[in-house]
């Protein structure tokens, strides 16, 4: 019997991983595919030209790569805050939020050195344009959020009416 139930966690344990497998290559095709697109929404929004392209996207590669290594180190530092601390009223609040502003100092440095380095590459229109950026597309997604909630509802509406 001991031997039929390990033989079972072993197989429990392969198809768990091979689950895992599937799921990290799942997200990876996600994360190429959402990069392509905001490749052809910004190439399209910043009007650039080909040779811009290929100088800029290696720098905002860059630039995402330095953000995401610091919101790493921030999410590490809180972690460790967060273990050394058995329940939450024994929590280093003062200390989280200093490293809060130290991350948040860190990536506003960073976004300037980046929109510095952007003016080999861009003209200044484009440049203001990437600077607004972020904003437009922030906006955009929620009245599409917006819309597509409304719809929702209706859909769900039109769904109880027919129930009754």
């Amino acid at each position: 019997t001991s031997i039929f139930a390990q033989s079972q966690m072993q197989r429990k344990n392969a198809d768990d991983m091979k689950k895992m497998e599937m799921r990290k290559k799942r997200m990876e095709q996600l994360q190429d595919q959402k990069e392509s697109t905001m490749i052809g929404v910004q190439t399209n929004y910043l009007d650039l030209s080909p040779e811009q392209a290929q100088k800029f996207f290696p720098m905002q590669k860059e630039y995402k790569d330095l953000v995401r290594e610091a919101q790493k180190q921030y999410r590490e530092k809180v972690g460790k805050l967060r273990s050394k601390a058995k329940d939450v009223s024994n929590f280093d609040v003062d200390t989280a939020i200093k490293y809060q502003l130290e991350m948040k100092q860190e990536l506003a440095k960073l976004e300037s050195e980046f929109l510095k380095n952007t003016s080999s590459v861009l003209s200044n229109e484009q440049r203001a344009r990437l600077v607004y950026q972020e904003e437009k597309l922030k906006s955009e997604a929620a009245k599409r959020m917006a819309e597509r909630g409304s719809d929702m509802s209706k859909r769900n509406f039109d769904r109880k009416k027919k129930l009754r």
